[in-house]
């Protein structure tokens, strides 16, 4: 048989350098079985094409069948672990998670053991991870404004100045607003204070409520994630049941020692 149709002109020292390098290029069995599905579609007998290149004839039906169920990857080395004729397959990008805890801020990369957790009284730390996160499509600006308590055009203005001055862009050189995020020895008491007050009285006791409260009873400005830091490192967030039923049993024995 042929290698080549008798309509066309063909080369037998042009067909063997071509299927030489070919051979080199894709391996001696893919240029083998390529031939065999060319002459096949060319209309040769199956048993003329299997004695022509020296392919047993129950080969040559297994590969014509699996071309016909699994297309191109047929052709290759069934011992490959992939396919190099199919593009590969996108791998799925694992789910970001972050989420505002007592303690501070954990950022999951959803991939077991790949969990960064950021302190709450590292503030510097957490603006520059959030936002170099931000800055590489991780993290929505909005999701980032709200972790940091920022609007969202200032979220915006702190990532610009992050890129194009490093970190010490995002200090902040006036000292009161350096005090701002300082809870001193005169402040804990009044962090204590409210946060007992609002467990007495029911009000939430929120590091959100606590914050706010602060700032407009006494001017004091404490970023919400920062109290949740302080109160939980002080352990009152425990008083949070413990503590009105204390109350109300001293009242009890308040009023039975009283006779009322």
């Amino acid at each position: 048989m042929s290698l080549c149709p008798p309509s066309l002109a063909c080369s037998e020292l042009h067909s063997a350098n071509r299927i030489k390098v070919a051979s080199e290029a894709l391996g001696e069995g893919v240029v083998k079985r390529l031939l065999a599905f060319a002459f096949f579609l060319m209309g040769a007998r199956r048993e003329d094409i299997a004695r022509h290149l020296s392919m047993p004839v129950g080969t040559l039906f297994s590969l014509l069948t699996r071309i016909s169920q699994h297309g191109l990857p047929a052709l290759e080395d069934r011992r490959r672990s992939h396919s190099e004729f199919l593009p590969a397959v996108a791998q799925e990008v694992p789910a970001l998670d972050v989420t505002a805890t007592e303690s501070g801020i954990i950022v999951d990369f959803g991939v077991e053991g790949h969990v960064v957790s950021l302190p709450a009284e590292n503030i510097l730390q957490t603006k520059t991870f959030l936002l170099t996160l931000m800055a590489n499509g991780l993290l929505e600006r909005s999701r980032v404004a709200e972790l940091l308590g920022y609007s969202s055009t200032h979220t915006g203005r702190l990532a610009r100045q992050l890129t194009q001055g490093d970190v010490t862009a995002l200090l902040d050189g006036r000292e009161g607003h350096k005090e701002d995020y300082r809870v001193t020895a005169e402040v804990k008491p009044e962090l204590v204070q409210q946060y007992v007050v609002n467990v007495i009285t029911g009000a939430k006791t929120s590091g959100e409520a606590i914050s706010t409260e602060l700032q407009e009873r006494l001017g004091i400005h404490i970023p919400p994630r920062t109290v949740r830091h302080h109160l939980a490192k002080m352990g009152l967030p425990a008083l949070r049941h413990s503590l009105p039923e204390l109350l109300e049993a001293v009242k009890k024995t308040s009023r039975e020692s009283s006779g009322t």
